[in-house]
C-alpha cells in the first residue's frame, strides 16, 4: 500500500499544470490546491502586479494579457507556451481564456487535457438566456424575464413589465469577440440607471431583463461527471454588494434538498463534466428561492470551498488526468467562513457611506465598528482569508501591503512635502537615465490618446527644436484605434499655438514599447494600467515635470468633458511638464558635449 502511495505522487510530481488567470480567489485557490498535491504548476497571468504571483508552488510566469497584446496575440503566445512545454492539464479560470482555447483544443498536444466544461454544458451554461431555458425544462424556479433588444425598449414598458426594479443581464459575462472587457450586470432602480445602461455604446444591444428578486444568495457548487454529482458544497454570502456583483464574505451551510435537487437535475440535463456554481436567491422572510445564474468554470467563493475542506480543483484535475474519481459523492465538510480581504474593506467602506446618507452618520459608524470587529475572526480557526495560508503566506503578505501603501498614498496623495520629494526624484531619476543613455525615446500614455498625450507629443514636436535627435511618440489605452481629437481640444490646442487635427488615436501594446523608453503617464489609473498589464521599466508622472509655476500636484487630471478652460488649463500644465523634460535633456546633453 504504501509503496503505492508513494508512486503515485511521483507521478502526480511529474505531471505539469498551466493555470490562467489573476485573482486572489480562484486563481491563487487551484495554483495552491495542485501544487499541494504535488503537481508542477506554471501561469499564465493577466496581471504583473496579482499577488497571487508570489506563490512558492508557482515554478514558471508568462505575463499575457488582453491590454498588451491582441487577442490574436495572446492565444499565439499561450499556445507556443503549451507546445513547449508540453503541460499535461491547462486550467483556464475564466472565459477570457476558456473561450480562445476551446476554439483551439484540436490543435493542442495530444497528451494535453483541457479543464473546461463539455460542449453540451458549455454552449447552455456560458448564456444566460439557454441557462434560463435548461432550467424551466427542469422545473426549476427562475425570475419573470425575456431577450429585449434595449435600443428599441422604453423604461416605461419594461417598468410595467417587469416591476420597478428589475435586472438587465448581458448573456456572456465576456464576449468571444471582446474579451477585454466583462460585461455587468445592472440592477436598474431608476430611468437614468436604464438611460445610462442604453446609451452605453456596446456591439450587443440584445440583453436579458428580469424582474428583480429580494433575498440573499446561496451557492450550489459541483464536480460533476458525464451529468452525476461527485462532488457538492453550498455557501451562502453574509455580505454582499446591493448593486450585484461577488460577496466579499461567504459562509457554508448545509446543502439544502430542494437547490440541490435543481442542480442535479441541470448536470444531468447538460451531461456536464466539469466544475460549476449554481448560484440562487432565497428570500429570507418566505423562504422562496430562484436560480439566478450557473458558472461553468472555477468561482470566487472557491477557497471558502477548499478551507471547509472540498478540494475541487484536485479532484478535476486527477479526474482529468489519472480518471480518479471519488468512490462516493463528498457532500460533508466543515462550517467555515471565508472573506476576500480588499473586496471587504472595499465593501465595509462602501456600507459605511450608503449608511451615512440613509441613516445618519451616528447610526453608520456604529455599523462601521460592528463591520470591521467582525475581521479579528480571522483568529479563529473558522474563518479563513482568501489570499492565506499558512504553507503559502507570501500573498497574503503582498495583498496586505498593497492595502497599507494604498491607505498611506491616500493619504499623503496631496502632501506638499511629499510630492515635492517624489518631484525632486522624478527629476534626478531622469537626469540619471539620460546621462546613461542619450539616446532614449519618449513615450506619452493617456487612457484614450485624443487629449493629453497627443498634446505632450505635439508640444515636443515644438519646443525640442533639435532637427529629430530626441525621438518620441505618444500612445493610449483604449483598444480602439483611429478616433479623432474631440472640439474642445481641438480649439485649446489652437489657444496654445499648437495643431491636433491631423491627430488619430493608436493603442499601445506591448511591441510598443523598448526596454530603454522614457514613459511618460499623467494620473493614477494611467499608472496602474501600465504596472499591471506591460514590461516598462522607466514611468514617471507627467506632474513631477513641473516647474514651480505650477502648484504642487499627484496628477494632470484628463480634461474630457471639461470646458474649454479647463481643457486649456490642463494643456498649459503639459506645455510646462513637457518643456521641463526638454530642459533636463537638454542640460544633460550640454555637460556630455563639454567633457
Amino acid at each position: 500500500m504504501a509503496d503505492h502511495i508513494e508512486s503515485e505522487v511521483i507521478t502526480e510530481r511529474n505531471k505539469k499544470v498551466l493555470v490562467l488567470g489573476e485573482d486572489t480567489r480562484s486563481f491563487l485557490s487551484v495554483i495552491r490546491s495542485l501544487g499541494e498535491a504535488g503537481y508542477s504548476v506554471h501561469v499564465v497571468c493577466y496581471d504583473r502586479t496579482s499577488p497571487a504571483l508570489r506563490s512558492r508552488y508557482i515554478e514558471t510566469a508568462k505575463f499575457y494579457n488582453y491590454q498588451a497584446f491582441s487577442e490574436s496575440e495572446w492565444l499565439d503566445n499561450v499556445i507556443s507556451l503549451i507546445d513547449k512545454y508540453q503541460f499535461d492539464l491547462v486550467i483556464p479560470c475564466d472565459e477570457r481564456a476558456i473561450y480562445p482555447l476551446w476554439s483551439v483544443r484540436d490543435n493542442l498536444p495530444e497528451q494535453t487535457q483541457l479543464a473546461i466544461a463539455n460542449q453540451e454544458a458549455l454552449d447552455t451554461l456560458f448564456d444566460k438566456w439557454e441557462t434560463k431555458k435548461v432550467a424551466i425544462a427542469c422545473n426549476v424556479p427562475v425570475a419573470k424575464g425575456r431577450l429585449v433588444d434595449i435600443s428599441k425598449a422604453n423604461y416605461s414598458d419594461l417598468q410595467s413589465e417587469f416591476g420597478n426594479k428589475f435586472v438587465i443581464k448581458p448573456l456572456q459575462s465576456f464576449e468571444q469577440s471582446n474579451l477585454s472587457q466583462r460585461q455587468k450586470v445592472i440592477i436598474v432602480n431608476k430611468e437614468d440607471d436604464f438611460a445610462r445602461r442604453k446609451n452605453f455604446n456596446e456591439k450587443e444591444s440584445v440583453f436579458l431583463i428580469e424582474s428583480f428578486f429580494s433575498g440573499k444568495g446561496e451557492g450550489v457548487s459541483v464536480f460533476s461527471v458525464e451529468g452525476e454529482v461527485c462532488a457538492a458544497f453550498a455557501h451562502k454570502r453574509v455580505a454582499e454588494p446591493n448593486s450585484g456583483g461577488g460577496s466579499s464574505y461567504r459562509k457554508t451551510i448545509e446543502i439544502d434538498n430542494d437547490l440541490f435537487h435543481a442542480t442535479k437535475s441541470m448536470c444531468r440535463f447538460t451531461k456536464l463534466t466539469g466544475v460549476a456554481m449554481f448560484e440562487f436567491r432565497r428570500n429570507q422572510e418566505t423562504g422562496e428561492w430562484i436560480l439566478v445564474e450557473v458558472n461553468a468554470r472555477f468561482w470566487g467563493s472557491l477557497p471558502l470551498a477548499i478551507f471547509s475542506g472540498v478540494n475541487f480543483p484536485k479532484l478535476y484535475a486527477d479526474y482529468l488526468i489519472f480518471r480518479r474519481k471519488p468512490d462516493h459523492p463528498i457532500l460533508k465538510y466543515k462550517n467555515v467562513y471565508a472573506r476576500s480581504l480588499l473586496a471587504d474593506i472595499y465593501e465595509i467602506k462602501r456600507e459605511f457611506e450608503i449608511a451615512s446618507i440613509q441613516e445618519g452618520r451616528l447610526k453608520a459608524s456604529i455599523s462601521l465598528v460592528c463591520r470591521l470587529l467582525q475581521i479579528f475572526r480571522i483568529f479563529g480557526p473558522d474563518e479563513t482569508i482568501d489570499s492565506f495560508s499558512g504553507k503559502d503566506p507570501i500573498p497574503f503578505l503582498s495583498e496586505a501591503k498593497f492595502l497599507v501603501m494604498s491607505l498611506i498614498i491616500s493619504a499623503f496623495r496631496k502632501n506638499k512635502f511629499f510630492l515635492f520629494v517624489r518631484r525632486h526624484r522624478t527629476k534626478k531619476a531622469i537626469r540619471k537615465l539620460f546621462l546613461l543613455n542619450i539616446n532614449r525615446r519618449i513615450i506619452f500614455v493617456c487612457y484614450g490618446n485624443i487629449m493629453r498625450s497627443p498634446l505632450a507629443s505635439s508640444c515636443m514636436n515644438k519646443l525640442a527644436g533639435m532637427d529629430g535627435e530626441l525621438e518620441f511618440d505618444s500612445y493610449g489605452f483604449h483598444l480602439n484605434e483611429q478616433r479623432r481629437s474631440p472640439k474642445e481640444a481641438l480649439k485649446a490646442a489652437r489657444c496654445i499655438g499648437l495643431d491636433l487635427s491631423e491627430h488619430k488615436s493608436k493603442w499601445l501594446t506591448q511591441i510598443d514599447l523598448k526596454e530603454t523608453d522614457i514613459i511618460i503617464y499623467f494620473d493614477s489609473k494611467n499608472r496602474e494600467k501600465l504596472s499591471a498589464y506591460y514590461r516598462a521599466n522607466h514611468i514617471f508622472c507627467a506632474s513631477d515635470l513641473l516647474d514651480n509655476t505650477f502648484s504642487l500636484s499627484p496628477e494632470i487630471e484628463d480634461p474630457y468633458d471639461q470646458s474649454l478652460n479647463g481643457v486649456i488649463t490642463c494643456y498649459n500644465q503639459i506645455k510646462n511638464s513637457v518643456a521641463g523634460l526638454i530642459a533636463i535633456y537638454k542640460e544633460v546633453k550640454l555637460c556630455q558635449s563639454q567633457s
